[in-house]
């Protein structure tokens, strides 16, 4: 009798051995980001948008509804949401800023962390600047140091020949910027994106911790929905464009803003002809719905390699894009349709599923919440907060404020009622300025710079940017 109470004694004892083990194993990381994604989604209350999969992460997940990006273009955006840092302290300011590693030496990345803390580390796609389509197939401004694996694939949309005989939008500027939309008759697989999904997928079969004893960071970025909108025709299909109205514009309605917060002030970027800014939309929203079945099927593949119930998912885009606001089509202004970006984050261990959370958040705020919920020590300072307590209680408060840098010189604050800019000669000087009250003026029309009862609004506001930006 005693020999078999000493046996259940010991297996129970193994038991707990191995569940104590299970529930030590590092948490696996899925980081997926979409290149130009505003967030025009349907779990964000967009109406045309088609996104059923990322309304299922959504809905057990948690929405940072009021989530910016740190620079509303592609390279300063994910330089800093990758290093943790605002632009106007690493100094990393334009798409020219060139390589990660040799413009901030000194700085550990995000993906760089977790590898250097035991994880495989995994890349397919844009996750680091580079341009597109051109630099489609190529390493861009990768931080090398980052990744056990980096896969730079390519497709049908990174053929020049492609770009040339789909339909243009004014003669100006490069082939990853003009205003350039077509919907070819060809499989998800043959676009650049698809080729991506394909490596993914692969990576993560190869990589399951299950397998390896590694656990997993695996990042795919995605180059849709940038320009240009090369979308295949089934993603056209899936949109009702009927349902998108071009954007009403007062005639007045550039009176009052400052000539320089139009990054791109070239005709075909500017009051596009209705045909096209009908097409253009409807070619950004098939992107989206191609975003989506991509992401989906990611997903998909980690439920299906039995990693979901221990894998963190993160979702964003790195800038928004205009679709006609202000009449402008195209990105990198100041206001919001630039500077929002849909974040959507799912721990198995969190407790809030499907919510929303309405804290004022950034892409900055992605790198301290990752080590939080991995328990990894960040190495340097974080600008950001850590997004873990609104998981378990989307009502905790979080930031009063949140900043936005924008080129040539432009400095943004927004706060839950505010979107204050500014365009400075130098760190000190003024040259121009903007101010909203977006609970009266949701849409932008009226800079209420120069009205006198905001001038106190106004002082406020500057101080604070100051103490971000003199040091």
């Amino acid at each position: 009798m005693g020999k078999i109470v000493s046996l259940i004694v010991l297996i129970i004892f193994l038991v707990g051995c191995k569940s104590e083990r299970k529930v030590k194993q590092p948490p696996n990381v899925l980081f997926i980001i979409a290149d130009d994604l505003a967030d025009r989604l349907a779990c964000y209350g967009d109406s045309v948008a088609i996104t059923p999969n990322l309304d299922r992460l959504a809905d057990k997940g948690v929405v940072f509804t009021n989530n910016f990006c740190q620079y509303p273009t592609c390279g300063p955006s994910r330089a800093s949401l990758l290093s943790g840092l605002y632009p106007f302290e690493s100094g990393y300011t334009s798409n020219a800023a060139g390589s990660f590693n040799e413009h901030l030496p000194g700085v550990t990345t995000l993906p760089r962390l977790f590898r250097e803390n035991g994880y495989f580390t995994a890349r397919v796609g844009k996750i680091f600047h580079m341009g597109i389509p051109g630099g489609i197939g190529g390493p861009g401004t990768d931080d090398t140091l980052a990744w056990d694996v980096a896969l730079n694939n390519t497709g049908y949309d990174a053929d020049i020949k492609v770009w040339k005989k789909a339909t243009h939008v004014g003669n100006t500027r490069g082939t990853g910027v003009r205003v350039v939309y077509d919907n070819p008759e060809i499989e998800d697989s043959e676009m650049a994106d698809g080729q991506g999904l394909y490596n993914a997928i692969q990576l993560m079969r190869e990589n399951n911790p299950q397998k390896t004893g590694k656990p997993l960071f695996l990042a795919y970025g995605i180059y849709r929905p940038h320009p240009p909108m090369i979308v295949p025709e089934k993603h056209w299909d899936a949109i009702d464009i009927s349902k998108f109205r071009i954007p009403y514009v007062p005639d007045n309605d550039r009176n009052d803003i400052p000539e320089i917060n139009w990054h791109l002030k070239d005709s075909g970027f500017n009051y596009i002809p209705d045909i096209h800014a009908i097409n253009y939309a409807h070619a950004y929203y098939a992107a989206i719905h191609f975003v989506d079945d991509l992401a989906g099927k990611l997903i998909q593949e980690l439920e299906n390699e039995g990693m979901a119930d221990n894998t963190i998912i993160v979702f964003c885009g790195d800038q928004g894009f205009h679709l006609g606001e202000h009449g402008h089509w195209h990105k990198s202004s100041m206001f919001e349709e630039a500077c929002r970006v849909p974040l959507i984050v799912y721990d198995p261990r969190q407790n809030e599923k499907g919510k929303k959370c309405n804290n004022l958040t950034g892409l900055i705020d992605i790198y301290p919440t990752l080590c939080e919920l991995a328990g990894i020590k960040a190495p340097h300072q974080l600008s950001g907060l850590s997004l873990k307590p609104q998981l378990n209680n989307v009502k905790t408060p979080g930031k009063e404020f949140e900043f936005t840098m924008g080129s040539p010189r432009g400095y943004g604050i927004r706060t839950s009622k505010y979107r204050y800019t500014e365009w400075r000669k130098d760190k000190v000087n003024t040259d121009y300025s903007m101010l909203y009250d977006l609970e009266k003026d949701t849409k932008e029309f009226n800079n209420i710079i120069d009205e006198p009862e905001y001038s106190n609004i106004v002082k406020e506001l500057k101080q604070k940017l100051d103490s971000a930006i003199i040091k």
